[in-house]
């Protein structure tokens, strides 16, 4: 939502979803971002009283109320109250955020959105009335030129970008641009691809899950799912998009619906199907590659809210140099992914995803050890990347 340069503060009120994360972040300057001006995340939402926050279970009692309730500001001044937000510039952006609801909960978590108030420089309050319908494609085309430049109308007239080698990588993000309102709570890998795409090759991914908790049936965030003996990330996902306006989707999966082999790896299988093929295994994921006229291609993965004794996480190449800094739209160079991505694979190890590319009949009869061994064999002659075929 976006913030007038007449309010002076904002009131919000509202019930704790049941899901994975939420988050209320506030970015300076509308309608393009200049930056993060604040935020709190779920667990630092301190509740109302008598109320119990269920992401923050130690503070919680048997006789809080059973929707737990919290109320946050967003203000000019710099109050250093709880639950608090500091705003900067003259306008901004407010950016609610939810993941994963749990099952049987809607996309909204079981609880509606929170309610605004807005007080303007006169005192006057004013309730704010929650748009009845969202996404209007009128008001999303007026926004999204903002946002998506006019080079990714056509981005191959604008940018060079080279087919990369049978081995993919994934490079560690610095700072994601402040214009894409990124979460701050989150790092990010990311994958470019090329243009080209070959019907009868497929790209496979593999790594090891870090452990997540299992909200999505109910449990708490620090309860690990099944299979783990503790909490190493709040959330994981893996998505394919299209470089190109306006930037969609393909396909993404996440940690509570990504099967694992008994060792705690996934595979996940990129191709140009358009329905998931019969003789993919049940256990590997599938992606679609989407539309093959839309090119480049990119894939991301999420790492939210690391705990702080994982050290093999997004947050940890980050913070021990190996990320690049994303000058959007622009692609980086693949020299620059692949550099980023040797170092982020030296401090992430197992759980740094490896990519390939495969053809589709060398995965059907030797699965992904054969696209990896297939994918090794032109580079024998280079110094080898450190992988154990789990």
């Amino acid at each position: 939502m976006p913030i007038d340069k007449q309010w002076q503060q904002l009131t919000i009120t509202g019930i704790y979803p049941k899901a994975r994360f939420f988050s209320l972040a506030v970015y300076d300057n509308a309608p393009v971002s200049t930056g993060l001006a604040d935020h709190l995340f779920d667990a630092q939402i301190v509740p109302d009283p008598g109320s119990c926050n269920p992401f923050a279970p130690d503070s919680c009692n048997p006789s809080a109320k059973p929707d737990p309730t919290y109320t946050v500001t967003v203000a000019r001044s710099n109050d250093s109250a709880d639950n608090m937000i500091q705003l900067h510039a003259d306008t901004g952006w407010l950016i609610y955020r939810l993941y994963l609801p749990n099952a049987g909960e809607g996309s909204m978590g079981g609880v509606p959105l929170p309610e605004i108030k807005v007080t303007d420089a006169s005192g006057q309050t004013t309730t704010l009335t929650t748009c009845p319908v969202v996404n209007r494609q009128s008001e999303l085309s007026q926004l999204q030129p903002q946002i998506v430049t006019a080079e990714l109308e056509n981005p191959l007239e604008h940018f060079s970008i080279p087919p990369v080698a049978d081995r993919i990588w994934f490079g560690a993000i610095k700072e994601p641009p402040p214009f894409l309102l990124p979460n701050p709570d989150q790092k990010y890998l990311i994958s470019f691809f090329m243009p080209e795409y070959k019907p009868d090759r497929v790209i496979v991914i593999r790594g090891k899950m870090p452990a997540f908790p299992d909200t999505y049936h109910g449990n708490p965030v620090s309860q690990p799912a099944r299979g783990f003996k503790t909490v190493q990330l709040r959330y994981w996902g893996l998505c394919q998009a299209e470089l190109v306006s306006p930037l969609p989707v393909s396909g993404c999966t996440t940690d509570a619906n990504t099967p694992l082999d008994g060792q705690g790896f996934y595979t996940i299988i990129v191709s140009n199907d358009v329905l998931r093929p019969e003789w993919l295994p049940k256990r590997v994921v599938w992606l679609p590659w989407g539309d093959e006229k839309m090119v480049p291609k990119l894939m991301f993965m999420r790492n939210l809210l690391a705990s702080a004794d994982f050290s093999q996480s997004v947050q940890s190449a980050v913070d021990q140099g190996c990320g690049f800094n994303l000058t959007f739209p622009t692609p980086p160079t693949q020299d620059v992914i692949e550099t980023s991505g040797r170092c982020a694979q030296e401090v992430m190890g197992d759980y740094y995803p490896e990519a390939v590319w495969c053809d589709r009949q060398t995965f059907i009869s030797g699965g992904w050890q054969a696209c990896f061994r297939a994918a090794d064999e032109p580079v024998r002659s280079k110094p080898q990347s450190k992988r154990s075929y789990h």
